[in-house]
């Protein structure tokens, strides 16, 4: 068994320092026996309290004085050793709680609240009396399902939210690249409901009846609009749709119920103790004035004339020798020269989709507005727009696969949000943050107490899982 900082935490968990031994009772150093001239034993002292010990005491010296200033011989028995009149060793309440674990785990007491020693069958009946292990579900292995304090997670459970990210993942990465991302993804998956189990725990302690009734109902309410959206208002088919995922209806609901109470119960918990001061919003304005900053837009708009568009039907560009190259070239400029005297008495829009041979041609050439310029190959073409006035269109730019004329359309200056602009929105997103970060502490400490079955093979068992079959997706494949 391992603390769940282990996984909450990101690292090992700090080992808790043992509390610090207190003295034991009795532990007060008393008057040694020799002091009173041997004539009373250690066990004397040791043994009596209150009035007796005093009487004990008052009577040593007594005999002691009597002994020596009226000269008894034979007073003290010579021909016997004297009693040890050591100082017993007594244990401190740390060496007896340690002893005492030690006997526990040999079987020799059950824990109570004062140790007793048991015969062998009373040990044995103890040991009966233990209640057997929580077993994995039918044909499930062990690391199928993984403890958290006295509930239960299971890997279909920690899998149904992720299958259609999953399934993204396996169509766009290498097997090695999947297995990676796949892994890193189950165990923040299982994080989240480690944290969601024990936060559940805590919620529902505290609900009044009236309340459980209506978490319920929000519940149903919740399972009756996924049906009625995504299965047709059937309730068979949603759950053959679960069942197919390895899941239960009734599991399926109490992940549901644990994710409502949670988030609730977080926000009611921690909201109201989230304060931000306008000094933070502005330091935060300050450090992020990049993203309420929105930089001069430009319209461009391109009229193409491709070489390739004047080759015999039976050549392409790249392959086409010197001589078939030139006579394309020079039947391009000539377009080329046709399109400028269009552009003197008609529009640029209707001369674009008049000849121009690119894509955007039906939009009148025009590509959208654009901050820099694009991705080669029309990153020198696209420069361009940047260097015109609104309104206005360049010379004809040869470009190694024909020629462009290039028009700057509409120009949208910068423009800077003002901190009183953003203010509310930057309150809500550093609200948010700091509910975020209140929320990972307060399960942090939650989990200090908290222990959970062995992780790393649970999120084997899943990985495992997932690369033996395809999880099924679609509808509710998500919460």
């Amino acid at each position: 068994m391992s603390t769940v900082l282990e996984l909450i935490g990101g690292g090992l968990a700090r080992p808790r320092p043992a509390p610090p031994a207190t003295p034991g009772r009795g532990s007060r150093q008393s008057s040694s026996p020799v002091a009173l001239g041997g004539f009373l034993s250690a066990g004397i002292l040791t043994g009596m309290r209150g009035k007796a010990r005093v009487h004990g005491l008052l009577v040593g010296l007594a005999l002691a004085t009597l002994g020596t200033g009226c000269g008894l011989k034979g007073a003290q028995d010579v021909s016997r050793p004297p009693p040890d009149a050591r100082r017993p060793v007594i244990k401190s309440e740390a060496e007896l709680a340690a002893e005492r674990e030690e006997r526990i785990r040999a079987g020799q007491v059950v824990p109570t609240s004062a140790p007793v020693l048991l015969g062998a069958e009373r040990v044995a009946a103890a040991r009966r009396a233990i209640p057997p292990p929580i077993q994995p579900t039918p044909n499930a292995i062990e690391a199928d399902i993984l403890m958290v304090n006295k509930s239960v997670l299971t890997v279909a459970e920690v899998l149904f939210p992720l299958a259609d990210e999953i399934e993204e993942i396996r169509q766009t990465q290498t097997p090695a690249g999947f297995r990676e991302r796949v892994q890193r993804l189950i165990r923040e998956e299982t994080r989240r409901q480690i944290g969601t189990l024990l936060i559940h725990a805590e919620a529902t302690a505290s609900l009044s009846e009236e309340q459980r009734k209506s978490v319920e109902k929000a519940v149903q309410r919740e399972i009756d609009n996924l049906a009625a959206q995504e299965f047709g208002g059937s309730l068979s088919a949603f759950k053959a749709h679960l069942s197919a995922c390895g899941l239960t209806y009734e599991q399926y609901r109490a992940a549901l119920e644990r994710d409502l109470v949670t988030r609730q119960y977080l926000r009611e918990r921690l909201t109201p103790q989230i304060q931000v001061r306008r000094d933070e919003l502005l330091a935060y304005y300050r450090q992020n004035i990049n993203r309420y900053c929105t930089p001069e837009m430009r319209e461009l708009s391109l009229i193409e004339i491709p070489f390739a568009r004047f080759l015999p039907p039976d050549q392409r560009w790249e392959t086409a020798d010197k001589t078939v190259r030139a006579t394309a070239r020079l039947a391009a400029l000539r377009q080329v020269r046709e399109v400028e005297e269009a552009l003197a008495s008609q529009p640029f829009d209707e001369v674009a989709r008049q000849y121009s041979g690119e894509s955007h041609a039906p939009q009148g050439g025009s590509w959208g507005v654009i901050s820099r310029p694009l991705q080669p190959p029309y990153d020198e073409v696209s420069r361009r727009v940047f260097e015109l006035e609104e309104g206005q269109w360049s010379e004809p730019v040869e470009t190694p696969t024909g020629y462009c004329i290039v028009r700057c359309g509409r120009i949208q200056p910068a423009a800077e949000r003002s901190f009183l602009e953003v203010q509310d929105e930057l309150r809500r997103e550093l609200t948010e943050r700091k509910y975020t970060r209140a929320a990972t502490e307060y399960i942090l400490r939650l989990a200090e107490n908290a222990t959970v079955s062995a992780i790393e093979p649970f999120v084997a068992a899943a990985v495992k899982r997932v690369e033996q079959r395809p999880l099924p997706t679609g509808p509710a494949a998500g919460r």
